[in-house]
């Protein structure tokens, strides 16, 4: 069974943070706040996690679960450049939703672990690229072309309508480029 199931009140609990972290900013999403939105007692929410500290840990490790899934995930791909830079979508998938809140924890004075996952989780991108590219630079080429589609999918500056064709624009870029 996967370390916060969902379904279980540590998943409520995660989902919970992981949706103030993303509605409201790290400063709103309380320990009360947390509580209040997930539905339990703070008791509860600090049976679960002793502290606020101990829910950004959580969703850290949610972060690394997911991330590692999709790493995998892609690695199996048989076109791994096409299936990345596809799947660089915003699309509201439970790796997006908790890699935003992450990213808003980052952004905290105390979020050096969250800015340390993230950082663990792109190289494992560009590593499991460059495995099958043989080429390390190319790697972090393409996956700085996946986080531009991505940051300006999450942004809305890119419609839906227009991300097919400037993937595909891309696509052919990464083949010039030797992808």
């Amino acid at each position: 069974m996967a370390r916060d199931a969902p379904g279980t009140v540590r998943a409520q609990l995660l989902d919970a943070y992981e949706t103030l972290l993303i509605d409201d900013g790290e400063r709103a999403a309380t320990v009360q706040a947390v509580a209040d939105r997930a539905g339990v007692s703070k008791g509860g929410l600090l049976y679960h996690f002793g502290s606020k500290a101990d829910l950004a840990t959580g969703l850290i490790e949610r972060l690394r679960d997911l991330g590692a899934a999709d790493v995998e995930s892609l690695r199996a791909a048989d076109d791994i450049v096409e299936t990345f830079l596809r799947t660089s979508v915003a699309s509201g998938s439970p790796l997006d939703r908790t890699m935003v809140a992450v990213i808003r924890l980052a952004q905290s004075p105390a979020g050096a672990a969250a800015r340390a996952a993230l950082q663990r989780l792109d190289d494992d991108y560009v590593a499991a690229i460059a495995e099958r590219l043989g080429d390390a630079d190319l790697a972090l080429t393409v996956v700085l072309l996946a986080d531009g589609v991505y940051l300006r999918s999450a942004l809305g500056a890119l419609e839906p309508t227009r991300a097919g064709e400037e993937i595909e624009l891309l696509l052919g870029v990464a083949r010039r480029l030797g992808a």
